[in-house]
């Protein structure tokens, strides 16, 4: 990990847990209650914690940054583009189909980007009390302690990888992609949003694919991961910034892709 002490970022990491912290404990607080729950257009589940988490964090962004530009799942907002622009990226509960559900399996993404290159990220899984983090150049954290590759990372016996479930393939017209993926021999599980890129940091899979997503559901992972030293990127882009689309996450090893080529290859 680099040494932070001059790291431009730094302050608005620390600003960033701090709202981590509020979005943990508001979710947290909103699953021991009867909260209001509806289906999108989409037929995607938003909440009355979704809403209000969003809108607190949008307040105190605004109250130390009046200026400052915000995108969110939920109000919208300033769109990423290729600029200087600072925006604020946020998902204040990710996964909310297991929120609804009483799953423990959601999240609370935050991410500052610096045009599209996001800067500063952090995502919460406040029900198994989990938060992975990380900034541009200051190295990455869970629960707060530097991230270190598991000795697991890359061994024969890992043999799993982590997708999406089917519904996220049909929406995205991406079944024959599924049905590849889906291979005996492949070893599959569903370990879906902000799990999956915990399960492959910890070691426990070889790599995570998702057939649709937002900025904002990624936004935070294209921090965490590249400072972890994990690939993160569109199918078939291994070049790819942070973009709407398809997403497929993995360990590196001397900057190649690492016990995952089988996979790759069904993205083709």
């Amino acid at each position: 990990m680099q040494s932070t002490s001059q790291n431009p970022w730094q302050e608005h990491f620390q600003f960033a847990l701090a709202m981590a912290e509020i979005a943990e404990n508001m979710s947290t607080q909103a699953q021991k209650c009867d909260f209001e729950k509806r289906q999108k257009n989409d037929n995607t589940w938003v909440t009355q914690a979704d809403l209000e988490i969003e809108s607190a964090i949008r307040k105190r962004i605004l109250k130390e940054w009046p200026n400052t530009a915000i995108l969110g799942e939920e109000e919208g907002g300033s769109e990423l583009k290729d600029d200087d622009v600072l925006r604020w990226v946020l998902d204040p509960i990710d996964g909310t189909f297991s929120f609804v559900h009483g799953l423990p399996f959601y999240s609370c993404l935050i991410a500052l980007c610096k045009g599209l290159k996001p800067v500063v990220g952090i995502a919460s899984l406040p029900g198994i009390n989990v938060r992975m983090s990380a900034f541009a150049g200051g190295g990455a954290f869970i629960n707060g302690a530097p991230f270190y590759k598991s000795k697991f990372q890359g061994a024969s016996q890992i043999e799993l990888f982590s997708t999406a479930d089917h519904h996220r393939f049909r929406m995205a017209q991406l079944v024959d992609a599924h049905q590849k993926l889906m291979n005996p021999a492949l070893k599959s599980r569903v370990y879906c949003d902000a799990l999956g890129y915990y399960l492959l940091l910890k070691g426990n899979i070889r790599a995570f694919v998702d057939p649709k997503v937002e900025v904002w559901d990624v936004a935070p992972f294209h921090c965490i991961l590249k400072e972890a030293g994990f690939a993160i990127h569109s199918w078939n882009r291994p070049d790819s910034g942070l973009c709407k689309g398809t997403s497929v996450a993995y360990a590196l090893s001397e900057g190649v892709p690492l016990n995952c080529a089988d996979v790759l290859e069904c993205l083709v």
